[in-house]
Protein backbone atom coordinates (compact mmCIF):
# COMPACT_ATOMS: atom_id res chain seq x y z
CA UNK A 1 0.00 0.00 0.00
CA UNK A 2 2.47 2.93 1.03
CA UNK A 3 4.55 1.69 -2.72
CA UNK A 4 1.03 2.31 -4.06
CA UNK A 5 0.99 5.57 -2.51
CA UNK A 6 4.39 6.39 -3.65
CA UNK A 7 4.12 5.49 -7.21
CA UNK A 8 0.56 8.18 -7.26
CA UNK A 9 2.75 11.12 -6.17
CA UNK A 10 5.76 10.28 -8.54
CA UNK A 11 2.69 10.25 -11.60
CA UNK A 12 1.20 13.24 -9.80
CA UNK A 13 4.58 15.14 -9.73
CA UNK A 14 5.50 14.26 -13.55
CA UNK A 15 2.24 15.42 -14.88
CA UNK A 16 3.41 18.70 -13.34
CA UNK A 17 6.49 18.54 -14.28
CA UNK A 18 7.94 22.23 -15.33
CA UNK A 19 7.99 20.66 -19.19
CA UNK A 20 4.09 20.37 -18.28
CA UNK A 21 3.54 23.79 -16.85
CA UNK A 22 5.54 26.04 -19.25
CA UNK A 23 3.36 24.07 -22.37
CA UNK A 24 0.10 24.84 -20.49
CA UNK A 25 1.45 28.64 -19.85
CA UNK A 26 2.27 28.42 -23.96
CA UNK A 27 -1.22 27.42 -24.46
CA UNK A 28 -2.64 29.47 -22.01
CA UNK A 29 -0.64 32.45 -23.62
CA UNK A 30 -2.50 31.86 -26.97
CA UNK A 31 -5.92 32.89 -25.26
CA UNK A 32 -4.64 35.84 -24.07
CA UNK A 33 -3.66 37.06 -27.40
CA UNK A 34 -7.48 36.09 -28.74
CA UNK A 35 -8.33 38.43 -26.27
CA UNK A 36 -5.45 41.52 -26.60
CA UNK A 37 -6.59 41.01 -30.48
CA UNK A 38 -10.36 41.37 -29.61
CA UNK A 39 -9.15 44.77 -27.20
CA UNK A 40 -6.26 46.09 -29.84
CA UNK A 41 -6.93 49.70 -28.13
CA UNK A 42 -6.72 48.27 -24.35
CA UNK A 43 -3.83 47.49 -22.39
CA UNK A 44 -2.70 44.59 -20.95
CA UNK A 45 -2.05 44.29 -16.70
CA UNK A 46 -0.79 41.25 -15.35
CA UNK A 47 -2.09 40.52 -11.64
CA UNK A 48 1.35 39.37 -10.07
CA UNK A 49 2.90 37.08 -9.92
CA UNK A 50 0.94 34.55 -11.63
CA UNK A 51 -0.66 36.82 -14.42
CA UNK A 52 2.45 37.23 -15.89
CA UNK A 53 3.56 34.64 -17.07
CA UNK A 54 0.50 34.72 -19.07
CA UNK A 55 1.60 37.10 -21.23
CA UNK A 56 3.81 36.99 -23.91
CA UNK A 57 6.49 39.62 -23.59
CA UNK A 58 7.96 39.81 -27.06
CA UNK A 59 5.32 40.94 -28.40
CA UNK A 60 2.96 42.65 -25.36
CA UNK A 61 3.50 45.66 -23.56
CA UNK A 62 2.78 44.40 -20.24
CA UNK A 63 1.58 46.52 -17.05
CA UNK A 64 1.46 45.43 -13.30
CA UNK A 65 -0.95 45.34 -10.75
CA UNK A 66 -1.47 43.52 -7.50
CA UNK A 67 -4.82 42.31 -6.73
CA UNK A 68 -4.62 40.02 -3.95
CA UNK A 69 -6.96 36.89 -3.93
CA UNK A 70 -7.35 36.98 -0.41
CA UNK A 71 -9.00 40.26 -0.44
CA UNK A 72 -11.91 38.03 -1.46
CA UNK A 73 -12.02 35.42 -0.04
CA UNK A 74 -15.16 34.19 1.77
CA UNK A 75 -16.03 36.03 4.92
CA UNK A 76 -12.76 38.46 4.33
CA UNK A 77 -14.18 40.61 1.38
CA UNK A 78 -11.71 43.52 1.85
CA UNK A 79 -10.45 46.32 0.19
CA UNK A 80 -6.79 47.03 1.20
CA UNK A 81 -5.17 51.16 0.90
CA UNK A 82 -1.67 49.46 1.03
CA UNK A 83 -2.77 47.53 -2.41
CA UNK A 84 -4.53 50.66 -3.73
CA UNK A 85 -3.32 49.94 -7.34
CA UNK A 86 -4.04 53.42 -8.18
CA UNK A 87 -1.56 53.59 -10.33
CA UNK A 88 -3.35 51.63 -13.21
CA UNK A 89 -6.24 54.59 -13.37
CA UNK A 90 -3.47 56.80 -15.03
CA UNK A 91 -3.36 53.71 -17.43
CA UNK A 92 -7.56 52.89 -17.50
CA UNK A 93 -8.14 56.83 -18.14
CA UNK A 94 -5.68 56.94 -20.65
CA UNK A 95 -6.53 54.12 -22.98
CA UNK A 96 -10.64 54.34 -21.34
CA UNK A 97 -10.03 50.61 -19.99
CA UNK A 98 -7.78 47.93 -19.31
CA UNK A 99 -7.42 43.83 -19.37
CA UNK A 100 -6.56 42.08 -16.26
CA UNK A 101 -4.67 38.70 -16.69
CA UNK A 102 -4.74 36.64 -13.82
CA UNK A 103 -5.43 32.61 -13.79
CA UNK A 104 -6.03 30.22 -10.91
CA UNK A 105 -5.83 26.39 -9.97
CA UNK A 106 -8.05 23.31 -9.83
CA UNK A 107 -11.34 23.67 -8.34
CA UNK A 108 -12.42 27.47 -10.12
CA UNK A 109 -13.10 29.20 -13.58
CA UNK A 110 -11.68 32.43 -12.01
CA UNK A 111 -9.85 33.35 -9.40
CA UNK A 112 -11.15 35.43 -6.54
CA UNK A 113 -8.93 38.47 -7.29
CA UNK A 114 -10.92 38.55 -10.61
CA UNK A 115 -14.53 37.67 -9.68
CA UNK A 116 -14.38 39.56 -6.15
CA UNK A 117 -11.10 41.97 -5.27
CA UNK A 118 -11.32 43.96 -9.12
CA UNK A 119 -15.26 44.59 -8.66
CA UNK A 120 -14.64 45.44 -5.03
CA UNK A 121 -11.67 47.62 -6.23
CA UNK A 122 -14.12 49.23 -8.85
CA UNK A 123 -17.23 49.88 -6.78
CA UNK A 124 -14.95 51.79 -4.04
CA UNK A 125 -13.49 53.80 -6.67
CA UNK A 126 -16.75 54.94 -8.36
CA UNK A 127 -18.26 55.52 -4.86
CA UNK A 128 -15.60 57.58 -3.49
CA UNK A 129 -15.50 59.51 -6.89
CA UNK A 130 -19.34 60.39 -6.08
CA UNK A 131 -18.60 61.33 -2.83
CA UNK A 132 -16.09 63.79 -4.07
CA UNK A 133 -18.59 65.89 -5.95
CA UNK A 134 -21.12 65.46 -4.07
CA UNK A 135 -18.74 67.47 -0.99
CA UNK A 136 -17.11 69.85 -3.87
CA UNK A 137 -20.13 71.12 -5.90
CA UNK A 138 -23.16 69.57 -3.26
CA UNK A 139 -24.82 67.25 -5.69
CA UNK A 140 -24.30 64.10 -6.98
CA UNK A 141 -23.27 63.38 -10.53
CA UNK A 142 -25.86 62.90 -12.99
CA UNK A 143 -25.47 58.83 -14.58
CA UNK A 144 -22.26 57.98 -12.59
CA UNK A 145 -22.89 54.11 -11.79
CA UNK A 146 -21.95 53.17 -8.16
CA UNK A 147 -23.77 49.85 -8.66
CA UNK A 148 -21.25 46.68 -6.93
CA UNK A 149 -21.20 44.96 -10.17
CA UNK A 150 -20.08 40.88 -9.29
CA UNK A 151 -20.16 37.56 -11.88
CA UNK A 152 -23.18 35.23 -10.69
CA UNK A 153 -21.52 32.25 -11.60
CA UNK A 154 -18.78 32.49 -8.79
CA UNK A 155 -20.57 34.82 -6.13
CA UNK A 156 -23.49 33.69 -4.26
CA UNK A 157 -26.75 36.57 -4.21
CA UNK A 158 -25.66 35.91 -0.33
CA UNK A 159 -22.61 36.69 -0.61
CA UNK A 160 -22.87 39.59 -3.17
CA UNK A 161 -25.11 41.04 -0.38
CA UNK A 162 -22.56 40.73 2.47
CA UNK A 163 -19.71 42.11 -0.12
CA UNK A 164 -22.20 45.24 -0.83
CA UNK A 165 -22.65 45.94 2.74
CA UNK A 166 -19.15 46.77 3.70
CA UNK A 167 -18.29 48.56 0.05
CA UNK A 168 -19.16 51.93 2.32
CA UNK A 169 -16.89 51.21 4.96
CA UNK A 170 -14.13 50.93 2.46
CA UNK A 171 -15.07 54.15 0.72
CA UNK A 172 -14.53 55.96 4.01
CA UNK A 173 -11.22 54.23 4.94
CA UNK A 174 -10.09 55.97 1.42
CA UNK A 175 -10.84 59.53 3.36
CA UNK A 176 -9.10 58.69 6.66
CA UNK A 177 -6.22 57.46 5.40
CA UNK A 178 -5.55 60.58 3.37
CA UNK A 179 -5.88 58.83 -0.34
CA UNK A 180 -4.86 61.86 -2.99
CA UNK A 181 -9.12 61.72 -3.89
CA UNK A 182 -8.79 64.90 -5.68
CA UNK A 183 -6.15 63.66 -8.39
CA UNK A 184 -8.51 60.08 -8.72
CA UNK A 185 -11.34 62.41 -9.38
CA UNK A 186 -10.06 64.65 -11.76
CA UNK A 187 -8.38 61.13 -13.67
CA UNK A 188 -11.64 59.44 -13.74
CA UNK A 189 -14.16 60.75 -15.91
CA UNK A 190 -16.53 57.62 -16.14
CA UNK A 191 -17.59 55.19 -13.82
CA UNK A 192 -15.40 51.88 -13.77
CA UNK A 193 -17.04 48.30 -14.96
CA UNK A 194 -15.76 44.85 -14.47
CA UNK A 195 -16.51 42.43 -17.11
CA UNK A 196 -14.92 38.54 -16.97
CA UNK A 197 -13.57 36.24 -19.27
CA UNK A 198 -12.29 32.64 -19.45
CA UNK A 199 -11.33 30.42 -21.97
CA UNK A 200 -15.03 29.27 -22.45
CA UNK A 201 -16.25 32.55 -23.42
CA UNK A 202 -17.29 33.20 -26.80
CA UNK A 203 -14.87 35.74 -28.11
CA UNK A 204 -17.05 36.35 -31.59
CA UNK A 205 -17.92 39.12 -30.91
CA UNK A 206 -16.12 42.25 -28.77
CA UNK A 207 -18.64 43.23 -25.51
CA UNK A 208 -19.74 46.60 -26.36
CA UNK A 209 -18.31 49.30 -24.15
CA UNK A 210 -20.32 52.54 -24.38
CA UNK A 211 -18.96 56.30 -23.58
CA UNK A 212 -20.95 55.48 -19.97
CA UNK A 213 -18.04 53.82 -18.40
CA UNK A 214 -14.39 52.34 -18.59
CA UNK A 215 -14.32 48.38 -18.94
CA UNK A 216 -12.22 46.89 -16.74
CA UNK A 217 -11.85 43.33 -18.44
CA UNK A 218 -10.94 40.49 -15.77
CA UNK A 219 -9.46 37.93 -17.73
CA UNK A 220 -8.89 34.38 -16.34
CA UNK A 221 -6.21 32.12 -18.73
CA UNK A 222 -6.29 28.88 -17.78
CA UNK A 223 -9.15 26.40 -18.96
CA UNK A 224 -11.40 24.98 -16.21
CA UNK A 225 -10.45 21.08 -15.73
CA UNK A 226 -12.43 19.14 -13.72
CA UNK A 227 -11.11 15.52 -11.93
CA UNK A 228 -7.66 17.21 -10.33
CA UNK A 229 -6.66 20.24 -12.44
CA UNK A 230 -5.05 18.39 -15.19
CA UNK A 231 -5.70 16.45 -19.03
CA UNK A 232 -3.81 15.23 -21.45
CA UNK A 233 -3.28 16.96 -24.30
CA UNK A 234 -2.67 15.81 -27.98
CA UNK A 235 0.48 17.23 -28.11
CA UNK A 236 2.49 14.90 -25.71
CA UNK A 237 2.24 16.48 -22.49
CA UNK A 238 -0.31 17.20 -19.87
CA UNK A 239 -2.30 20.64 -19.46
CA UNK A 240 -1.90 21.59 -15.82
CA UNK A 241 -4.63 24.40 -14.83
CA UNK A 242 -3.28 27.72 -13.65
CA UNK A 243 -0.16 26.08 -13.68
CA UNK A 244 1.77 29.36 -13.13
CA UNK A 245 0.54 29.74 -9.58
CA UNK A 246 2.92 29.13 -6.86
CA UNK A 247 6.09 29.80 -9.38
CA UNK A 248 8.75 29.35 -6.09
CA UNK A 249 7.89 25.57 -5.90
CA UNK A 250 8.53 24.58 -9.71
CA UNK A 251 9.89 27.25 -11.30
CA UNK A 252 14.11 26.89 -10.67
CA UNK A 253 14.44 30.68 -10.38
CA UNK A 254 13.13 31.17 -14.06
CA UNK A 255 11.23 34.05 -14.67
CA UNK A 256 8.12 35.13 -17.26
CA UNK A 257 10.46 37.52 -19.05
CA UNK A 258 12.76 34.99 -19.40
CA UNK A 259 10.50 32.02 -20.13
CA UNK A 260 9.61 34.28 -23.27
CA UNK A 261 12.69 35.03 -24.47
CA UNK A 262 14.06 31.93 -24.46
CA UNK A 263 10.41 29.80 -24.90
CA UNK A 264 11.90 27.63 -28.23
CA UNK A 265 15.03 26.92 -26.29
CA UNK A 266 13.37 25.74 -23.22
CA UNK A 267 10.30 23.64 -25.16
CA UNK A 268 12.21 21.99 -27.70
CA UNK A 269 13.27 18.97 -26.01
CA UNK A 270 10.48 17.77 -23.29
CA UNK A 271 13.09 15.35 -21.36
CA UNK A 272 15.66 17.67 -20.85
CA UNK A 273 13.54 21.43 -20.24
CA UNK A 274 14.85 21.29 -16.56
CA UNK A 275 18.43 21.16 -17.29
CA UNK A 276 17.83 23.79 -19.96
CA UNK A 277 16.08 25.95 -17.71
CA UNK A 278 19.21 25.32 -15.42
CA UNK A 279 21.87 26.40 -17.80
CA UNK A 280 19.62 29.58 -18.59
CA UNK A 281 18.97 30.76 -14.82
CA UNK A 282 22.70 30.30 -14.14
CA UNK A 283 23.69 32.49 -16.97
CA UNK A 284 20.98 35.28 -16.42
CA UNK A 285 22.44 35.10 -12.44
CA UNK A 286 26.37 35.48 -13.95
CA UNK A 287 24.98 38.39 -15.85
CA UNK A 288 23.73 40.07 -13.11
CA UNK A 289 26.38 39.41 -11.12
CA UNK A 290 29.10 40.73 -13.59
CA UNK A 291 26.81 43.53 -14.66
CA UNK A 292 26.42 42.71 -17.95
CA UNK A 293 22.83 43.09 -19.23
CA UNK A 294 20.07 45.07 -18.37
CA UNK A 295 18.15 42.89 -21.04
CA UNK A 296 15.36 41.27 -18.47
CA UNK A 297 12.07 43.46 -16.56
CA UNK A 298 14.37 42.82 -12.99
CA UNK A 299 16.73 44.63 -14.98
CA UNK A 300 14.80 47.62 -16.70
CA UNK A 301 15.40 50.99 -14.81
CA UNK A 302 12.42 51.77 -12.33
CA UNK A 303 13.10 55.01 -10.87
CA UNK A 304 9.94 57.36 -9.16
CA UNK A 305 10.01 60.85 -7.23
CA UNK A 306 7.52 60.41 -3.95
CA UNK A 307 5.39 63.41 -4.77
CA UNK A 308 6.29 66.72 -3.07
CA UNK A 309 9.25 65.57 -1.96
CA UNK A 310 12.88 65.09 -4.06
CA UNK A 311 13.06 61.54 -2.65
CA UNK A 312 13.61 58.64 -5.03
CA UNK A 313 13.10 55.17 -5.18
CA UNK A 314 14.69 53.13 -7.91
CA UNK A 315 16.22 49.52 -8.54
CA UNK A 316 19.71 48.46 -9.22
CA UNK A 317 19.48 49.44 -12.80
CA UNK A 318 18.83 52.47 -12.19
CA UNK A 319 21.88 52.94 -9.44
CA UNK A 320 24.49 51.56 -11.82
CA UNK A 321 22.79 53.70 -14.73
CA UNK A 322 22.97 57.20 -13.00
CA UNK A 323 26.86 55.94 -11.85
CA UNK A 324 27.74 55.31 -15.82
CA UNK A 325 26.41 58.81 -16.25
CA UNK A 326 27.81 60.71 -13.08
CA UNK A 327 30.69 61.71 -14.59
CA UNK A 328 28.84 63.98 -17.78
CA UNK A 329 25.65 64.40 -15.94
CA UNK A 330 24.24 63.82 -12.27
CA UNK A 331 20.81 63.06 -11.78
CA UNK A 332 21.17 62.62 -8.04
CA UNK A 333 23.37 64.48 -5.50
CA UNK A 334 23.17 61.96 -3.16
CA UNK A 335 22.23 57.92 -3.43
CA UNK A 336 21.61 55.57 -0.15
CA UNK A 337 22.15 52.40 -0.91
CA UNK A 338 19.66 49.65 1.12
CA UNK A 339 21.02 46.14 -0.39
CA UNK A 340 24.58 44.24 -0.13
CA UNK A 341 25.99 43.93 -3.87
CA UNK A 342 29.43 42.44 -5.06
CA UNK A 343 29.68 45.75 -7.13
CA UNK A 344 28.33 48.47 -4.99
CA UNK A 345 28.14 51.97 -5.67
CA UNK A 346 31.75 53.30 -3.73
CA UNK A 347 31.22 55.07 -0.43
CA UNK A 348 33.48 58.43 -0.23
CA UNK A 349 35.50 59.33 3.07
CA UNK A 350 35.16 63.21 3.55
CA UNK A 351 37.88 64.60 1.26
CA UNK A 352 36.52 62.43 -1.94
CA UNK A 353 32.99 63.49 -0.49
CA UNK A 354 33.75 67.42 -0.83
CA UNK A 355 35.54 66.69 -4.12
CA UNK A 356 33.07 64.96 -5.33
CA UNK A 357 30.89 67.70 -4.49
CA UNK A 358 32.57 70.30 -5.91
CA UNK A 359 32.55 67.91 -9.34
CA UNK A 360 28.75 67.60 -9.28
CA UNK A 361 29.05 64.15 -8.24
CA UNK A 362 26.83 62.56 -5.35
CA UNK A 363 27.66 61.62 -2.33
CA UNK A 364 27.09 58.18 -1.38
CA UNK A 365 25.44 55.92 2.05
CA UNK A 366 26.11 52.28 1.19
CA UNK A 367 23.83 50.42 4.16
CA UNK A 368 24.65 47.11 2.86
CA UNK A 369 21.49 45.77 4.66
CA UNK A 370 22.01 42.00 3.42
CA UNK A 371 19.14 39.76 1.88
CA UNK A 372 16.71 37.44 4.35
CA UNK A 373 16.10 37.83 8.26
CA UNK A 374 19.82 39.06 8.91
CA UNK A 375 18.86 41.69 6.44
CA UNK A 376 15.87 42.86 8.94
CA UNK A 377 18.64 43.52 11.84
CA UNK A 378 20.54 45.46 9.48
CA UNK A 379 17.25 47.16 8.27
CA UNK A 380 16.24 48.59 11.70
CA UNK A 381 20.14 50.32 12.38
CA UNK A 382 20.21 51.40 8.96
CA UNK A 383 17.31 54.11 9.52
CA UNK A 384 18.88 56.49 11.84
CA UNK A 385 21.81 56.08 9.49
CA UNK A 386 20.06 57.13 6.66
CA UNK A 387 17.83 59.86 8.50
CA UNK A 388 21.15 61.78 9.79
CA UNK A 389 23.00 61.10 6.40
CA UNK A 390 19.43 62.67 4.26
CA UNK A 391 19.18 65.81 6.06
CA UNK A 392 21.79 68.16 4.50
CA UNK A 393 20.58 67.14 1.64
CA UNK A 394 16.47 67.64 2.04
CA UNK A 395 17.68 70.76 3.83
CA UNK A 396 18.69 72.54 0.20
CA UNK A 397 16.12 70.58 -1.58
CA UNK A 398 18.91 68.63 -3.61
CA UNK A 399 18.14 64.99 -5.10
CA UNK A 400 18.27 61.57 -2.77
CA UNK A 401 18.10 57.97 -5.15
CA UNK A 402 17.34 55.55 -2.69
CA UNK A 403 17.57 52.12 -4.26
CA UNK A 404 17.54 47.96 -3.28
CA UNK A 405 18.07 45.61 -5.93
CA UNK A 406 14.55 45.67 -6.80
CA UNK A 407 13.33 48.79 -5.41
CA UNK A 408 10.42 47.03 -3.47
CA UNK A 409 11.20 46.14 -0.85
CA UNK A 410 13.96 47.51 2.01
CA UNK A 411 14.48 51.07 -0.61
CA UNK A 412 10.49 51.43 0.17
CA UNK A 413 11.02 50.74 3.97
CA UNK A 414 13.90 53.43 4.46
CA UNK A 415 12.16 55.94 1.73
CA UNK A 416 9.52 55.77 4.18
CA UNK A 417 11.62 56.31 7.12
CA UNK A 418 12.82 59.57 5.59
CA UNK A 419 9.28 60.49 4.21
CA UNK A 420 7.92 60.03 7.82
CA UNK A 421 10.86 61.31 9.89
CA UNK A 422 11.14 64.99 7.97
CA UNK A 423 7.32 65.41 6.21
CA UNK A 424 4.35 66.61 8.26
CA UNK A 425 0.73 65.72 7.83
CA UNK A 426 0.51 68.64 5.33
CA UNK A 427 3.22 66.90 3.40
CA UNK A 428 6.02 69.96 4.34
CA UNK A 429 9.73 69.95 4.78
CA UNK A 430 10.55 69.91 8.81
CA UNK A 431 14.10 69.30 9.09
CA UNK A 432 14.09 69.11 13.37
CA UNK A 433 11.83 66.50 12.56
CA UNK A 434 8.08 65.59 12.66
CA UNK A 435 6.90 66.00 16.66
CA UNK A 436 4.34 63.34 16.70
CA UNK A 437 4.47 59.97 14.58
CA UNK A 438 1.44 57.65 15.21
CA UNK A 439 1.05 54.23 13.58
CA UNK A 440 -1.85 55.96 11.03
CA UNK A 441 0.55 58.68 10.09
CA UNK A 442 3.11 56.44 9.12
CA UNK A 443 0.40 54.51 7.14
CA UNK A 444 -0.53 57.66 5.48
CA UNK A 445 3.11 57.94 4.15
CA UNK A 446 3.13 54.70 3.24
CA UNK A 447 0.44 54.91 1.05
CA UNK A 448 1.85 58.18 -0.47
CA UNK A 449 5.09 56.66 -1.20
CA UNK A 450 2.82 53.31 -3.06
CA UNK A 451 0.92 56.20 -5.03
CA UNK A 452 4.01 57.19 -6.19
CA UNK A 453 5.96 54.08 -6.76
CA UNK A 454 3.85 51.36 -8.00
CA UNK A 455 6.46 48.71 -7.75
CA UNK A 456 6.81 48.97 -3.87
CA UNK A 457 5.86 45.97 -2.06
CA UNK A 458 7.30 45.93 1.30
CA UNK A 459 6.98 42.97 3.66
CA UNK A 460 5.31 42.68 6.88
CA UNK A 461 8.68 42.73 8.81
CA UNK A 462 9.93 45.64 6.91
CA UNK A 463 7.14 47.75 8.22
CA UNK A 464 7.36 46.63 11.24
CA UNK A 465 10.93 47.81 11.44
CA UNK A 466 9.75 50.88 10.40
CA UNK A 467 6.91 51.22 13.25
CA UNK A 468 9.57 49.67 15.80
CA UNK A 469 11.82 52.51 14.99
CA UNK A 470 9.21 55.04 15.45
CA UNK A 471 6.92 53.72 17.58
CA UNK A 472 8.75 51.63 20.80
CA UNK A 473 9.79 53.16 24.21
CA UNK A 474 13.85 52.59 22.80
CA UNK A 475 13.26 54.30 19.72
CA UNK A 476 16.05 56.29 18.54
CA UNK A 477 15.59 59.76 18.11
CA UNK A 478 18.04 62.12 16.13
CA UNK A 479 18.49 65.34 18.09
Amino acid sequence: MIEFGHNVDQIRKEQKSIFNRLKSIEEDALFIDQVAALYPELPLAANERCGSWYIDRTTHKVHSVYFKSTDGHAGIWDFNVRRGNFHILDLIAAYQGCIVVDSTRRGKRIPDALSKTIPIWCCVINRTIQQYHQRQQQQTLSNWDTTFYSLPSAVSRSEHAQIEARIDGFVQRMWDLGVDIDRIARLIKRPLRPFWLTPQSNLDHAIQCDDEYYPVLCVSASEYIQNGGCQARPAGYMYVQGSADDEEAWSMGLTCRLFWQHRDEILNDPRNCGQTVQTIVDQHRHQRTNNTTNTNDDDARQAHVIQGTTITIGNRAEATAHRNNSRTTSTYDAVIQCCYLVDPIPPTNQQQQQEQQQQGQPKVLDLAIPEGKKGQHVLEKAIAKAIEFARPFLASQQRILVYSVDGKDRAVGIALALLVHYYNKDKELELDGVKEVTKHSIKQKLIQVMASHPQAKPARVTLRRVNTHFLSPSATCLE
